[in-house]
């Protein structure tokens, strides 16, 4: 499904920061930090990627032992330079970057592990998922170009639409994955043949369409298309129908209500409690495209509104919200990344109310991720973390 991971991480630095000035809700700009270091190892990683990329999407030359050795060089080259990614300073103060480059690290660490120890099938699906990280990354917020077409020497018309969406996304050809992803929805056949794959495609499309076009017009497009196709879950059509009736108020919306330094941060509060409020008196869904639009505010403001030394209230609500925003639409977020901005939220404003909001949202989700059918199962490090993390909060024992 996923199968080019390789050119896609060569536009990893476009995608988080192209150099372009970041708009206010208002319209005014603010520009982004820069890091030479960063673009020029991204440089380095591409050329690692592209002897990779042709290996990896067959399986048949993946595991032909003539390509071993160039596999495990490449892959070891990737791991290399991925890490040393981590260490430098990131082109913008979101910390979703460094989130988002330490699971890569991570991902890129086993996918090297398990070729070394002859796991190749593991390695290759690691290293092709992998993509998530891309797609991630761009489509977090309008920030970054949006390229009309390239020519990377890879013709994804053989995957499904899924795959094709997929590729044009992570190379920030937006406007190609959004009729790749389209042409998907709008197929019966594709939906009860994958209706995993179709929902995804879905998904991603209105992401895009949401946080990345900040477009009411395509978005409504998006959803009409889910609930015209009658192969479609029920379940998804009536939240297409909600997610309508949103993107409606959405575009009669006037612009200029929010103003000065922290507008988008305003803007993202009132739709996340706006959203919190749809949520309490219908479907599970309907809110979903007023957490969406938070998450794009709160990532622009984020990214340009470092972190300081002294106790920081705005960001320390900012960090709240991007994880409220993030927890409420996993399916289209790493699926524990809110967790990472309820603990800076903790670190950013100890001992305060929103900390302690933070910890609790924190502890509920980490509680659930080790609940099963037998009871909870926490590891001792979790266990000790929280314990930490309560304490740093002021939440009372």
């Amino acid at each position: 499904m996923k199968y080019i991971f390789g050119l896609a991480l060569v536009l990893f630095v476009s995608g988080c920061s192209s150099g372009e000035k970041t708009p206010t809700a208002d319209g005014a700009t603010s520009a982004p930090r820069a890091s030479g270091d960063w673009s020029g190892k991204m440089q380095e990683l591409s050329h690692a990627l592209n002897k990779l990329l042709p290996l990896v999407s067959s399986q048949k030359e993946f595991n032909d032992p003539a390509n071993d050795a160039s596999i495990k060089e490449s892959a070891g080259q990737l791991k290399k330079l991925s890490h040393q990614v981590r260490r430098l300073e990131k082109p913008a103060a979101d910390p979703a970057y460094e989130s988002i480059a330490q699971m890569l690290d991570e991902d890129l660490a086993r996918a090297v592990n398990a070729l070394h120890n002859g796991n190749r099938d593991y390695a290759r699906l690691t290293i092709r998922e992998s993509i998530g990280y891309c797609i991630q990354c761009h489509t977090q917020t309008a920030n970054g170009p949006s390229f009309p077409k390239l020519d990377l020497g890879f013709d994804p018309s053989k995957l499904s639409p899924l795959g094709q969406g997929d590729y044009y996304a992570a190379t920030r050809q937006f406007d190609s994955a959004l009729t790749a992803y389209k042409n998907g929805i709008k197929d019966p056949a594709y939906a009860k043949k994958d209706i995993f794959g179709w929902e995804r495609a879905a998904r991603s499309a209105l992401a895009i369409a949401v946080r990345f076009k900040e477009s009411p017009k395509e978005s409504k497009s998006i959803a009409q298309a889910i609930s015209k196709n009658q192969a479609a879950p029920e379940s998804l059509r009536k939240a297409s129908k909600s997610w309508i009736t949103a993107i409606d108020a959405w575009s009669k919306e006037k612009p200029g209500r929010y103003k000065g330094e922290n507008a988008l941060l305003e803007r993202a509060d009132a739709l996340i409690k706006a959203g919190d409020k749809k949520a309490e008196i219908e479907d599970e869904h309907t809110q979903e495209i007023m957490y969406l639009r938070a998450s794009a505010d709160l990532h622009k403001w984020l990214a340009t509104h470092p972190a300081t030394k002294e106790p920081n209230e705005p960001r320390a609500k900012a960090l709240y919200l991007a994880g409220r925003a993030a927890e409420e639409s996993r399916e289209l977020n790493f699926w524990t990344l809110h967790e990472r901005y309820y603990e800076l939220c903790i670190d950013t404003l100890p001992k305060s109310d929103l900390s302690k909001n933070c910890f609790k949202k924190l502890n509920d989700s980490v509680l659930m991720g080790y609940t099963g059918s037998s009871g909870l199962h926490l590891p001792a490090e979790e266990s000790a973390r929280l314990a930490r993390l309560k304490e740093k909060a002021g939440v009372a024992p």
